[in-house]
């Protein structure tokens, strides 16, 4: 933590010393945010008991220096805590949750190519396979070297990265230690944007080498229809105590959403469905299951969060989710929507299929454009493939999220 926050400083005293030469040039932008969220929270294991309810919150501050559109310096440093988790008000200040969230240099190499170096937030498309996790409080953020440009008058962009994820990780982990990544997004006209995502992650005590390339597929029409369609093939190769493994996986997404967009509450339907492959024989030396990555899975399986480190989550089995969201604005500065998922194992694996149904309503509030207010209430009713005899959860939260 300490050396996190050094280096922190470090690169601020270097981007004041170059000021010094150019000082005309140089802008400094104070960025923040403090994000307080309540959570009742049943245990995920839908048995009695297990009930927490408990407050976590995030407050980030963020400096950004820049000379011109040259090169800019951007720090962000973050602390995230759970009300009552010190010891003492006055003798525990270790600030356990303190850390370098951003910390990188970004350098223009030509008018529409740019270096980023450091550790930074990482987003690619819908964040289907690597995404920041904005919702989770502590976030997502990668050490890495980015490249990032945009062509062909503005229609086609193109981001190169790569990241180190993890030194020395252990073989229990699945997590990469080393992660590439190519994604390719083409304006084609107004109504359509088709886009190509490619990762390759390693994982050394393994020798795992996986590549994980697709498709998505966006087009949004002016009186109201918005589709997209996405797919992705994973294969590679690992060695697990001395046994070759094959890696083969897909998935597939499809959302179709109708808007009425003459109406000032601008009512809409959507409707989608999501397949991840499974494995359905795990002693083979095959293996099927769907890895979603560095995903912000929370996007798209669920505000009750059951399905959110996949293929873990889902027992390598797989997932089917399908469903629909009904949505609606409540006046010009608040929402509404309720959705419903179905949950299905896609490899059953010899037993029960169905994972369960969620519900979940949610309304959203901004009063402003510094504040922003959320309360969620979810139900999920567990299936015979996750637990048998499994009770009815519910899940609560509440945010309130200030930001400048």
């Amino acid at each position: 933590m300490q050396r996190h926050i050094l280096t922190a400083f470090a690169s601020l005293a270097l981007v004041a010393s170059a000021a010094s030469v150019r000082a005309q040039e140089l802008t400094a932008t104070p960025s923040g945010e403090v994000l307080v969220r309540y959570r009742h929270f049943e245990g995920h294991d839908l048995a009695p008991g297990g009930v927490d309810d408990f407050v976590r919150q995030r407050a980030r501050v963020g400096l950004r220096f820049a000379f011109g559109t040259e090169v800019q310096a951007f720090v962000q440093l973050q602390d995230v805590r759970t009300w009552g988790e010190e010891t003492d008000t006055l003798s525990d200040f270790s600030g356990d949750g303190i850390d370098l969230h951003q910390g990188f240099i970004e350098a223009e190499l030509a008018p529409d190519l740019r270096l980023r170096l450091g550790r930074q937030e990482v987003s690619y498309l819908n964040q289907r396979l690597i995404g920041n996790v904005g919702f989770a409080e502590q976030g997502r953020s990668f050490d890495a070297a980015r490249l990032m440009g945009v062509f062909l008058d503005q229609t086609l962009a193109v981001d190169v990265l790569y990241a180190h994820v993890r030194e020395d990780a252990p073989a229990e982990t699945r997590i990469a230690d080393n992660l590439g990544a190519l994604a390719v997004r083409y304006q084609m006209n107004d109504y359509f944007q088709p886009a190509m995502l490619l990762v390759v992650d390693t994982h050394a005590p393994t020798q795992r080498a996986r590549v994980t390339s697709g498709l998505v597929i966006q087009s949004e029409m002016p009186f109201g229809l918005k589709a997209s369609l996405e797919g992705y093939f994973q294969a590679g190769t690992a060695n697990v105590e001395g046994t070759e493994i094959g890696l083969a996986a897909w998935m597939f997404a499809a959302r179709l959403r109708f808007t009425l967009v003459d109406s000032d509450f601008a009512p809409f339907l959507e409707a989608f469905a999501e397949t991840l492959s499974g494995d359905d024989d795990p002693t083979d030396t095959a293996a099927k299951s769907f890895d979603t990555l560095f995903a912000t899975n929370h996007k798209f399986y669920g505000e009750a969060d059951f399905f959110v480190n996949i293929p873990v989550d889902t027992a390598n089995r797989g997932l089917l989710d399908a469903g629909a969201v009904l949505g609606t604005k409540l006046g010009e500065d608040a929402t509404a929507q309720l959705a419903f998922h179905v949950f299905q194992a896609m490899a059953a694996q010899g037993g029960p299929s169905s994972f369960g149904q969620e519900l979940d309503l949610t309304f959203g509030w901004k009063p402003n454009p510094h504040l922003s207010l959320d309360l969620n209430y979810s139900l999920f009713f567990p299936g015979d493939g996750l637990r048998a005899d499994g009770e009815l959860e519910h899940f609560v939260y509440s945010t309130a999220s200030a930001s400048f």
